[in-house]
């Protein structure tokens, strides 16, 4: 990925309103809410989608990930982890700084619920790779 590029996803991951949708690494990321709490913190509450077929680009988040399947079927991958497989109606939690990426296997696409405790004045994400060629 160009570092034009990236730079331009980055700035996106970092000024996104509410209401925003705007696309970083593979992942289709639209702002439901936004505020700053506790102090020195910014929550996101978004809703995410990856194509069907496709993976996300790996990326970091500067906090916490905490996420709600609302469909398809992927493999949530993290480095120096197992792969672990989660479908609609499922949670998982992302570790400050932990590198992942979702590799959807599903015909439908990935759609999940993600709030994003992330330390303030900081992206909501960072790609940190290119995603896997499929």
């Amino acid at each position: 990925m160009d570092q034009v590029k990236l730079k331009e996803e980055q700035l996106n991951a970092l000024t996104a309103g509410v209401g925003t949708t705007y696309v970083q690494g593979g992942i289709k990321r639209t702002v439901l809410q936004k505020t700053q709490f506790p102090q020195g913190y910014t929550i996101n509450f978004n809703l995410i989608e990856v194509p069907a077929g496709s993976s996300a680009a790996p990326h970091i988040h500067p906090g916490l990930e905490l996420t709600y399947v609302l469909d398809g079927e992927f493999d949530l991958v993290t480095e120096g982890k197992p792969d672990k497989r989660f479908t609609a109606g499922m949670s998982y939690m992302v570790e400050d700084q932990d590198v992942h990426f979702a590799r959807v296997l599903s015909a439908n696409p990935m759609k999940l619920l993600c709030v994003f405790v992330n330390k303030e004045n900081e992206p909501v994400a960072k790609v940190v790779g290119s995603p896997e060629a499929r």
